[in-house]
């Protein structure tokens, strides 16, 4: 017989709440959503944020902005999201919790509504009450002040100007907390995004790279205290007058309220809940710019200002007619102040366009730009004499204004002695070695009809050797001349396979003939350039100078030959020159420059291009 076991309704309902609080438990608590804006009361282009807090949601749709004249939303990238777990008594409660927050950027000052925001989470739509929202222009009043001084009352046009960018900023003092932010703690307020440094934009880069900032200090301004920070920078005027600052602005967002917040560990702590956005420019600097007088000023004044010295130098002193001699001006900064040098990378070069100068020489017409080291600036000139007979390179002039006198002064470069000979022209019979038809002694030849022949009496002997040779030359190439053909035939396919995969091994081995094809067209720097790049296997027409010269010195060239490789370089790099067309001299100049640079490449034949290779592969 079967059993039924019965069950009283009393324990049915028991049995359902339990299980009905147990899934209560499991799940959490239901879903809820809160919407806080702060703050209330802001400033153009200052953002308040309305924090969309959502509980125990599984699906959260992305927020409905409305649209309000004079208002900016945007949803802010990211949520954060935390998940919990509490085991009270037994019972399980688990939470989510995800936060969404939308900038509200007011555009105009006045008092704004802001319309509900709503949100879907899990196919329920949820909206934030329509709250008001007021903005106003922020005024800096005495909170932040900027200043630039410089180190001198007065300065010349062209003279180089220490400058400092002074930044007052007033100390944040909260009442409600009894707490003033301190000099490190204010700095991190300034929003550089809003900065222009101007001419301070290297120093404050300069810091950053450090990893470091600009080192405050309090200070009394009109009896109010001020956190003071200084960056320098110089300046070269170009105008007279008094100079005006327009690209500095300096913007701040200054604390307006401290808020109480609980540390990871426990603990209360204080931190800015509240900025608003400030700016300052600098006022009309106490310095002015003095133009340079007109009386007295030379014809060789470039616009140099300061105190210089000059020098100069030559290499080689021994040419021809034609050839490269490479001319060195430093201009060495003698001043004392503390700019010194700073003017060096606009100072322009000495004045080449003498008469003197051009009557004996020509050169590239291409302005010079010269190399800064320190305090000295070194221009470097290509001249060709025109003529035998030079003796020197005539002084050179160089002006500036002087400060310190406040009058003009003009240096001159000692005359550097020159010996300049005739261009040599080989004959093509001094080079085959034949004797020059003008020769007296020279037995003349009687012009016939019948060859070269004429002048000679045939005999049998004559027939018979010339027959004998015949045949054994025709004998010799019948036995020799296979072997060779097939050799050749050989050793080309070898040169194919081996030159196939590596284009570097091929531009390597036709070195010789592809500089010969370039000299042949008159390209002369780039036959050696190219040669060099070849042998060292460096990507084509990309060599420069500085290349070159450290695979010369790899491969074993005197100083001799790469200081005439670096000047034909140079010369080409420059070859702009102002001659008066075609002329007879320009042709032998031409000629001269073929040879001088067929006798580099013969040299750079015999250089250790292998050793060179080697040495660039090696790391370094």
């Amino acid at each position: 017989m079967r059993m039924i076991k019965h069950t009283s309704p009393r324990l049915a309902h028991i049995l359902c709440g339990s299980a009905l609080a147990l899934v209560a438990s499991l799940s959490g608590w239901a879903t809820d959503v809160q919407f806080t804006l702060t703050p209330r009361e802001t400033w153009i282009g200052s953002p308040s944020v309305m924090r969309i807090v959502v509980r125990d949601g599984a699906t959260i749709s992305q927020p409905t902005l409305p649209r309000v004249q004079g208002l900016d939303f945007e949803v802010q990238p990211g949520r954060s999201s935390r998940n919990s777990m509490n085991i009270v008594n037994g019972t399980i409660t688990r939470e989510s919790m995800t936060t969404i927050s939308v900038l509200i950027t007011p555009s105009v000052a006045g008092l704004f509504t802001v319309p509900p925001i709503s949100i879907d989470v899990d196919g329920q739509t949820y909206s934030s009450a329509a709250t008001t929202l007021s903005s106003a222009l922020s005024t800096t009043g005495d909170l932040l002040r900027v200043e630039v001084t410089g180190d001198r009352p007065e300065v010349w046009i062209g003279q180089p100007l220490g400058i400092t960018l002074k930044i007052f900023v007033k100390p944040f003092r909260s009442t409600e907390h009894k707490v003033t932010l301190g000099e490190a703690d204010m700095w991190q307020f300034i929003d550089q995004e809003r900065c222009d440094f101007g001419p301070f934009t290297a120093a404050i880069r300069e810091l950053a790279q450090r990893g470091q900032r600009p080192l405050g200090h309090e200070e009394l301004v009109d009896g109010v205290s001020y956190f003071t920070f200084d960056l320098r920078g110089s300046i070269l005027p170009a105008k007279s007058g008094v100079p005006t600052f327009d690209d500095v602005r300096i913007a701040w967002n200054y604390p307006t309220q401290l808020s109480v917040t609980r540390g990871l560990f426990g603990g209360n702590g204080l931190s800015v809940s509240a900025t608003k956005p400030i700016s300052a420019v600098p006022p009309t600097v106490t310095f002015s710019v003095t133009p340079l007088p007109l009386e007295g000023q030379p014809a060789s004044f470039q616009g140099a200002v300061g105190s210089f010295t000059l020098s100069a130098t030559a290499k080689p002193l021994r040419v021809a007619v034609g050839d490269p001699i490479t001319l060195t001006l430093a201009i060495t900064d003698a001043s004392t102040d503390a700019n010194k040098g700073e003017g060096l990378a606009q100072l322009h070069p000495p004045l080449l366009t003498t008469p003197e100068l051009l009557a004996h020489f020509r050169m590239p017409s291409a302005p010079l730009a010269g190399t800064v080291t320190g305090n000295q600036k070194v221009f470097t000139q290509t001249l060709r004499p025109t003529r035998p007979g030079i003796t020197a390179i005539p002084p050179i002039p160089f002006s500036w204004f002087d400060t310190t006198t406040g009058t003009y002064r003009t240096a001159q470069t000692d005359p550097i002695s020159i010996d300049v000979t005739a261009s040599d022209h080989i004959s093509t019979d001094a080079i085959l070695g034949v004797d020059t038809l003008a020769d007296s002694s020279r037995k003349k030849r009687t012009a016939t009809a019948e060859g070269f022949l004429a002048n000679v009496n045939p005999s049998l002997s004559m027939v018979r050797s010339q027959s004998s040779a015949f045949g054994w030359a025709v004998a010799t190439g019948a036995l020799i001349v296979p072997p060779l053909l097939c050799g050749g035939v050989l050793l080309a396919r070898r040169r194919a396979r081996r030159f196939a995969g590596d284009a570097g091994a091929a531009r390597e081995s036709a070195a010789s003939a592809t500089a010969s094809q370039r000299l042949a067209r008159g390209e002369c720097a780039l036959a050696i350039a190219g040669y060099i790049a070849d042998r060292m296997r460096l990507p084509g027409l990309s060599l420069t100078r500085r290349e070159a010269a450290t695979a010369l010195q790899q491969a074993g060239a005197c100083d001799d030959l790469r200081e005439e490789i670096d000047s034909l370089l140079v010369a080409a790099e420059r070859a702009r020159f102002d001659t008066a067309g075609p002329t007879v001299s320009a042709k032998a100049t031409t000629a001269s420059e073929r040879d001088e640079a067929r006798n580099c490449i013969r040299a750079l034949e015999r250089l250790e291009w292998r050793s060179a290779r080697n040495a660039r592969k090696e790391p370094s």
